[in-house]
Parts: structure tokens; sequence; C-alpha cells
């Protein structure tokens, strides 16, 4: 027998060893017919301690969520649907207890799943997402208006399944799958919530819910009117086919967030109302998300707002004040819009071989745009605390700096053991040419000229 034969029956060997002992970890009477044994004894339970073994493997093999599914839709055959469908909601409800007290939300823990798997997984999780919202939310404890919003945005605010535990059965019908099939995409999507790493808490989680303080410990401003304005005027600018007008309208919007900021400032300061630094997360969605992630962070740093990257997960924490927090991501969305924009209207690009360099100059453009805006972020906004600081005699470096360091505090508090390491790199010279043209053309604040720097 030659080496790679060798090597291939070994390998197949320790497969088979590994799922004897996935079957074993179930306990005597979970095997089915398949396995050798029935289903008998302690039904629930054994199927709950199947399921979690059958999850847990899933986030590492490929394979075993479907192996699962097959044993456990054998399992429907002797025992009946309802019992395994209650086994998969009581598990999941479990796990998803977990996820939420480890920091997770509901948008955050779908989108996770899509990423890991499929929208068809998403699918299910939100399905899940609501047991567990209607099971947590009951009586007076009510979840915090974000997470509410969260819950709606994902239709996950009503138990479309009806009164009944087991929401599975009800979903294979809904999408058109086989319960086997059901059951795979069940186990697959366990795997990735075990999976799940503990993140920072932002908001009450559901065991927190009702109990006195909580509410006030996460509780958000009202939106402050000006940034509605903000709003309609990027989303004229984005809008619009004319440039001169899309640089007004930003200039205009630049100039009421700026302002909005200094107010807030100011307010704190002589104790009008209160306010501490925050934390949220931003989703940074593919095609590269690296890079996009990098224009987020220098929206962040010229507007006082400190950035924490999880690639993992392709999510940006956000640590600053409520007013600067959404200025920044509204600043971020409307540049993103322009810099895609742009980056989309060149089209495929091949190098003088024929062959394919979309990818490199994509990502090199928008690094290259990012970096372009952070240097101009960075000057306008110092040229804005020139100004106010000149009109406000001398009052305004002080809060500034205050505020700077109660947001640093927040960052050690949250982040304890933070790292530095090196981002996405630009390989492409074409790409990081067009996307600093294309930073100097993006339209940012009062001041709409382009800067000295490159030709254009």
């Amino acid at each position: 027998m030659g080496r790679r034969s060798q090597e291939r029956r070994a390998a197949k060997q320790r497969k088979e060893q590994d799922r004897a002992r996935r079957r074993a970890a179930a306990g005597p009477g979970v095997q089915g017919r398949r396995g050798g044994g029935t289903w008998r004894g302690g039904l629930g339970s054994q199927l709950r301690l199947f399921l979690a073994s059958a999850a847990m493997a899933a986030s590492e093999d490929p394979l075993a969520g479907k192996e699962s599914a097959a044993v456990l839709a054998e399992a429907a055959a002797d025992l009946g649907h309802l019992a395994v469908g209650m086994a998969v909601a009581s598990v999941t409800e479990e796990v998803l207890a977990s996820v939420w007290e480890g920091g997770w939300q509901p948008a955050e823990v779908t989108r996770a799943v899509r990423r890991r798997r499929s929208p068809r997984h998403e699918a299910l999780v939100r399905t899940a997402v609501a047991a567990s919202a209607s099971a947590a939310g009951s009586g007076d404890r009510s979840p915090p208006v974000p997470w509410q919003a969260q819950l709606e945005a994902l239709g996950a605010t009503t138990r479309w399944w009806g009164p009944g535990a087991d929401w599975l059965g009800p979903l294979a019908l809904r999408d058109g799958l086989a319960y086997e099939e059901a059951l795979a995409v069940a186990v697959e999507s366990l795997g990735v919530l075990y999976a799940l790493p503990a993140l920072e808490r932002l908001l009450p989680v559901p065991s927190e819910w009702g109990r006195a303080g909580s509410e006030q410990l996460f509780d958000l401003p009202d939106d402050h009117p000006g940034l509605a304005k903000v709003r309609a005027l990027l989303a004229k600018a984005e809008s619009t086919s004319f440039p001169a007008e899309a640089e007004a309208l930003t200039a205009k919007a630049q100039e009421l967030m700026a302002r909005y900021a200094i107010d807030e400032a100011l307010a704190a300061s002589r104790g009008e109302r209160r306010d501490r630094p925050r934390s949220r997360r931003v989703a940074v969605d593919d095609p590269y998300a690296a890079a996009k992630s990098h224009l987020l962070h220098v929206v962040a740093e010229a507007n006082r707002v400190r950035s924490v990257w999880r690639p993992e997960w392709a999510m940006m924490s956000l640590v600053g004040f409520e007013g600067d927090l959404d200025a920044v991501e509204l600043l971020y969305t409307s540049l993103l819009v322009q810099g895609s924009r742009a980056m989309l209207a060149r089209g495929s690009v091949v190098d003088g071989h024929g062959r394919s360099r979309t990818r490199s100059f994509r990502q090199s453009f928008l690094l290259s745009f990012a970096g372009r805006i952070g240097e101009r972020l960075t000057e306008a906004a110092a040229r804005a605390e020139r100004e106010a600081e000149a009109e406000l005699g001398g009052a305004l470096l002080p809060v500034l700096a205050g505020r700077r360091d109660e947001v640093e505090h927040e960052v050690e508090v949250l982040f304890p053991r933070l790292q530095r390491v090196r981002g996405p790199a630009v390989t492409n010279r074409e790409g990081w040419v067009a996307g600093r043209v294309a930073a100097e053309r993006a339209t940012l604040g009062p001041d709409a000229a382009q800067l000295p720097g490159i030709a254009t």
C-alpha cells in the first residue's frame, strides 16, 4: 500500500473514531437504530445532551451537523417530531441565554450566524431569538428600547408559530425544508452559538430586565433635533447628481455636527445634563471589511472617539460621547457611499497580461481613500477647535481634554487587554492613487474646497 493510501485510511479511521465518540457522548439509548440502540429512559435530558454534544462537534467539523441530524431524524421517527423539536427549542434557549450574558445583542447574533453559515441558518436563529425574547420579556421584564428595536428590525417580536414550545416543525414547513434538513440547520446554528466569545456588555441582559436601576445605567438620551437635520442633509447629498449641491449640503451637515458636539461638551461641563462616555458596536460588512473598518477608524479618531476592531466578527466597537458617536456613524456612512461609488465606477481592473486585479485595486483604493480622509478630517477638526476656542475665550480646550481622558478611561475599563495589530496592506499602486484622488473630491465639512497634496 502506498504512503498516500495509508494516510487516507488513517484519516478515515480517525474520523470514524471521532464519530463514535460523539455518539457515545450522548449516553446509552441515544444512538437510534443506526447506532444499535433505542431511545429510552430520560428522553428529554438525553436528547438535550446529544444536541449539545452534536452542536459542539459541528462547530469544528462541517460534516458533524448532518450526521447528527440523521440520528435525530431517527429519534423523531421513534418518538415523534414534537419531542425532538422541544429538545431543540430548550437547548437553543439555554445557549442564547448564555450568549446574551456574554454581551451579544440580537442583531449581532443573527449576523454572526449568517457570516459563519448561511441565510437559512440566520432565519432559524431569528425564530429562536423570538422565542428567547418572548420568554425573557414576560411580565414586567420588558427589554430596553435598543434591544426591542433590534427585535423589531429582525421580525422577532412575535411567536409566529403559535403558543407551542416547538418551533422547529413549523419552521421546516414554512421554509420548505425536509425535517432532517431542518435538524441539520439547527445543529449547525447551535455550533456557531456555542463558539461565540464574550463581548463587552453594552445593554442590560435579559437576566437584568425589570431590575431597579438597570435602565438608568444604560439609558440613551433623546435624539437631538439637530441630528435629524443632519441626516436629511446627508441623504440629499448622497442622492444628488450635482457635485456642487452635494458639497453644499455636506458642508452644512458637518457644520451642524461640529456645533452640536461643542454645545454638548459645554452643557455637560456646566452640569446642565448628565453625560458620560458610551460604547456601541458597528457592523462592517464584506467585501473589503478590513479596508472599510479603516475608514470608520479614521472618522472616529478625528471626532474624539476610540475604535476597537474585531476582525473575526467584522465589528467595530466605538467608545465616546453620544453626540460624537452619532456624528461618526453619520459621516462614516456618507463617506462610505461616496468612496464605494467612486471605486465601483472604475469597473473591473486587469494587469498588462489580462489577469484580474480588481480585488487588490479595490482594497488599495479604500485604504488610500480612508488615509487621505483621515488627514482631511484631522485638519478640519483642528481648525474647528481653534475657531471655537477663539470664540469662547479659552473655555473649550480644557473641556475637550477632560472628555478625552474620560473616553480613555472607559476604553481601559471595557478593553483591559487591547492589542495593536497590523492592518491590511496596500498592494496596488493604481488603486492607491485612485483612492487618494477620490478622497480629495469627497465632501467633508464647512470648507469644501479641495486641499493641496495631489494633482487631479
